[in-house]
């Protein structure tokens, strides 16, 4: 019991540092290197964050769904929708860390990875969507480089792309648009 309040405690502290680090790389004006490494550094962790709030949607999403199909099964009433946190955790080097980006950005990346799930939006409609909010926490920041958001989604649609064009580039192809 009392190590519970211990490590709560240490997290509110944690996630309140974090949401200082972004507040502080937001409103760093100066353009010292120390300030753009800082600035980096905390576009980093938000890179981690977007990414993590988007995965974490799409597995709340499935939950969520299961459970509506529980409570509809047993005549309940629907339950409460998944929320996004403003607050995820990342690991570094020196250990697991909390980030933060504003809630604002949070909801938008959280539903988009909703509607992903649930295909509303297909895999290069989220990749745009959310980058478009990775450019938005870049800008807050003032970052020089972008954020660039949900690698592994591009890696994947690149990787169905490479197939795509091996396929293209097989004999049995050549011969089908011959045939054309």
């Amino acid at each position: 019991m009392v190590l519970s309040i211990f490590k709560n405690k240490a997290a509110k502290a944690a996630m309140a540092a974090a949401k200082n680090d972004y507040v502080k790389a937001a409103e760093l004006n100066d353009d010292s290197r120390t300030t753009r490494a800082y600035k980096v550094r905390i576009g980093i962790r938000c890179r981690s964050h977007i990414d993590k709030v988007f995965i974490e949607a799409a597995k709340k999403t499935v939950a969520f769904q299961d459970q509506c199909n529980v409570a509809a099964a047993e005549g309940k009433e629907r339950p409460t929708p998944p929320k996004a946190s403003p607050f995820q955790t990342a690991k570094t080097l020196n250990g697991v860390i909390y980030t933060y980006i504003p809630a604002e950005f949070a909801d938008e990346i959280f539903s988009l990875g909703c509607m992903y799930q649930t295909m509303q939006i297909d895999i290069n409609k989220a990749i745009t969507m959310v980058q478009q909010v990775a450019d938005k926490v870049a800008f807050d920041l003032g970052l020089d480089q972008p954020i660039t958001a949900l690698q592994f989604l591009r890696s994947e649609t690149e990787q169905g792309s490479d197939i795509e064009s091996e396929e293209d580039d097989s004999p049995n192809a050549e011969q089908e648009n011959d045939k054309n």
